[in-house]
């Protein structure tokens, strides 16, 4: 009677355990899904991690010289890429992240107007319907991330891998149809065939079985990779029907890949040496070498059908990615669908950037070369920038931050923020120099591009950087290609007026109990700047009184007579 007290008590005690242990998760999955309703349609700016980079990379470089155009490394650091990147990103899995990460990147300068429609609808809905994007959501976050590492690195891994073909373990099992043959032969004989055939299966075994050990995590994520294609292709969502479909197709071709040959392996992986000795499944591994043909059975398939399991991932990478769309288009109340022209050119109306608070909305447009003047941090800077993100997301997501928004697809390019190179011995000026000439080559290619350089060469000295920089610039100014240009050298101006748009950037200067401050409005204007500020902002900054009057009498005297001029005296 006390030991089947005992029993039930302990009966009673597991079974509320795991009623507890359910309940929490539901709990937990509640409260998450609260804070994912919460969360949608916030965003901020988000400075990346450099320590996760390589987390993300891996579709974007497995696929980066396949598929048509990319935006290269300095065109994605002027435009800020990264933190563009990490502050869009609203991915649980490592589909969704590195999708995004790809999707930015690659310009499709072929998509057809219906394939845009289909886009902007998916992200719409995903805006509209709030139980479905956060049941997606859910899904996506079971699937998780891989670590610090990507997806495709963990795969690249497996073509390391020294591949048994599966005759061998059908070779290995009928070997043991001869062992229970030899005992009819003679018993002796066949005690004596067993004990080393099975010592050769151990010492195989064995030394094989570190290719499991080191591969799991590749085949993990793949699993649930595929566990998670089929619960989303289940759900049947209206707007993503094609999407499931194919999952559906996809999954059929990779169908050798199966969830019960993971587990498998997975708990002959946890098992220490003598547990295997001693458990009827690790003997059973030692001696018939189960896990190791459930390995290779899958390598094989992954290996055989890397495609179908890349287009799997892409879909659904593709599917969290557009919910970070969809969060960006719910954050701001000015975002607009780009109108793709046939027209080689470019516009915005109250086109503004999204990662700069309170940006001032401006509005242009330009047919050939925009050349842009202003004084010092007067906004010429933030406003090329602005056209090249809008213009990025315009070709990527197809979404632009502004009231309207047209333009032609365009390869895009930009030598903005560069940097000297003092580990490849590069100076500035050969850093500059390299960076415009892949512009010139892209030129030359007849593609359509969009450039964008800011203060042309202005690593040399002055004569030289207004000669080269003209004709860099005018050399730009063609049928195929809309330079956008910022410079302080108001030469270029009447140099370039043939052929650019002239456009500044102006500044105020206000005065208050005798102090000089100055107020920028950002807004773009017709025409070229009259007003320089540099020697005007050392004093409103207090540098001595001294550096500041002798600085505008040289400048003065340099403007009215063309001569430098320093009077010791």
């Amino acid at each position: 009677m006390d030991t089947i007290i005992l029993i039930s008590f302990i009966a009673a005690a597991v079974i509320a355990a795991v009623i507890i242990n359910i309940i929490s998760n539901q709990n937990k999955i509640k409260r998450f899904a609260a804070r994912l309703r919460k969360n949608f349609g916030t965003f901020e700016r988000k400075e990346p991690d450099l320590e996760k980079k390589s987390s993300y990379r891996g579709y974007f470089r497995k696929h980066s010289e396949d598929e048509g155009f990319f935006i290269d490394d300095i065109t994605w650091n002027d435009a800020e890429g990264e933190t563009l990147y990490n502050s869009m990103n609203k991915c649980y899995s490592s589909c969704g992240e590195e999708y995004l990460y790809f999707r930015l990147r690659h310009p499709d300068l072929k998509t057809s107007k219906e394939e845009i429609e289909k886009y902007v609808s998916q992200t719409d809905e995903l805006i509209n319907d709030e139980n479905l994007r956060v049941e997606l959501q859910l899904k996506f976050a079971t699937l998780g991330k891989t670590g610090k590492h990507s997806v495709y690195d963990y795969i690249s891994l497996l073509s390391n891998v020294k591949r048994l073909p599966l005759v061998l373990f059908y070779a290995v099992w009928a070997v043991y149809f001869l062992v229970i043959a030899s005992y009819f032969i003679n018993v002796t004989l066949g005690v004596c065939v067993t004990i080393a055939w099975l010592i050769i299966c151990i010492i195989f075994y064995l030394y094989n079985k570190r290719n499991i050990e080191n591969y799991l995590t590749s085949f993990e994520y793949i699993v649930r990779t595929l566990i998670t294609s089929e619960k989303i292709a289940d759900m049947k969502v209206p707007f993503y029907e094609e999407e499931s479909k194919r999952l559906r197709e996809l999954r059929k071709e990779i169908k050798g890949i199966k969830t019960a040959y993971l587990s498998f392996i997975k708990q002959s992986n946890r098992s220490g040496m003598a547990d295997m000795m001693s458990g009827m499944a690790s003997v059973m591994n030692s001696f018939f070498l189960i896990d190791l043909f459930f390995f290779h059975k899958m390598l094989k398939y992954i290996i055989d059908k890397e495609d179908a399991y890349d287009e799997i991932f892409a879909i659904l990478g593709n599917m969290e990615s557009q919910i970070c769309v969809a969060n960006m288009k719910k954050a701001f109340d000015s975002v607009c669908v780009p109108e793709f022209v046939e027209e080689n050119m470019i516009s915005g109306k109250d086109m503004f950037h999204p990662l700069v608070k309170d940006c001032v909305e401006n509005s242009f447009e330009a047919k050939r070369g925009m050349l842009i003047t202003g004084s010092n941090a007067s906004g010429k800077s933030t406003f090329l920038r602005s056209v090249l993100v809008n213009a990025i997301l315009s070709q990527t997501v197809y979404v632009a931050f502004a009231k309207e928004f047209k333009l032609k697809h365009f390869e895009l390019f930009s030598s903005m923020s560069l940097k000297d190179s003092l580990g490849a011995g590069e100076s500035y000026y050969m850093a500059e120099i390299n960076s415009i000439k892949r512009i010139l080559n892209a030129k030359e290619s007849g593609e359509e591009i969009l450039c964008f350089l800011d203060e042309v060469l202005r690593g040399t000295n002055t004569v030289e950087r207004v000669a080269a920089a003209s004709e860099i610039l005018k050399y730009l100014s063609s049928e195929n290609v809309i330079p956008f240009a910022a410079t302080h050298d108001i030469e270029l101006t009447y140099l370039l007026e043939n052929d650019y748009d002239n456009y500044f950037f102006r500044e105020e200067i206000l005065k208050e109990d005798d102090k000089e401050d100055i107020y920028f409005s950002y807004k773009i204007n017709k025409g070229r700047s009259d007003t320089r500020n540099a020697l005007l902002l050392l004093k409103i900054m207090g540098y001595p009184k001294e550096i500041f009057e002798n600085a505008e009498a040289l400048s003065k005297n340099f403007l009215n007579t063309g001569k430098w001029k320093y009077d010791e005296g």
